[in-house]
């Protein structure tokens, strides 16, 4: 029985995003407003198929590159966060944390279903909506798809996931 695994890795040059976050920490203390340049990985593992490959690099490619390009110059927020607080309304978008308000134009911002705008959330963001774009061209015989985001030149938040809820 062949005991090989094989997966592809995809790490581009074109994927950066320049995005705009605070992250709240140690239960009351949230950082102030600041930007990174971060960068991203994609990595999905299965057998080979009738082509001798996992899946297509350009098709994986492609759907990361997408997920960067949505992100890129934009104030990224938690919708799902206990303490920071958003709302939008025609015009703008609000975050409230205790005293603490920030307002942007709704078009500036990128609302995430996260807890906190942290690498390893994003990396999970970003690895649901690759594998969601992905999953009936690539279909169902992939094994996990993991997405790292880099945060600072080699601060990696990495978030793995099944490709399918069901056991393969």
């Amino acid at each position: 029985m062949n005991q090989a695994t094989y997966r592809v890795d995809v790490t581009k040059e074109q994927f950066v995003f320049s995005a705009a976050h605070f992250i709240t920490f140690a239960g009351d203390i949230c950082e102030r407003l600041h930007g990174h340049n971060y960068g991203v990985r994609a990595s999905v593992e299965g057998p080979l198929d009738a082509n001798r490959y996992v899946v297509d690099f350009i098709a994986l490619r492609d759907a990361v590159l997408k997920q960067t390009q949505l992100l890129d110059h934009h104030v990224v927020l938690p919708s799902d966060h206990a303490e920071i607080k958003i709302t939008s309304d025609e015009k703008e978008t609000t975050a409230t944390f205790g005293d603490r308000r920030w307002v942007f134009p709704n078009e500036d911002c990128v609302i995430l279903p996260v807890t906190n705008t942290t690498a390893e959330e994003m990396a999970r963001v970003i690895a649901e909506r690759v594998r969601e774009q992905t999953r009936e061209q690539f279909g169902d015989a992939i094994h996990w798809i993991e997405v790292g985001v880099d945060e600072n030149h080699g601060q990696w938040g990495v978030c793995r996931l099944p490709w399918s809820d069901t056991p393969a």
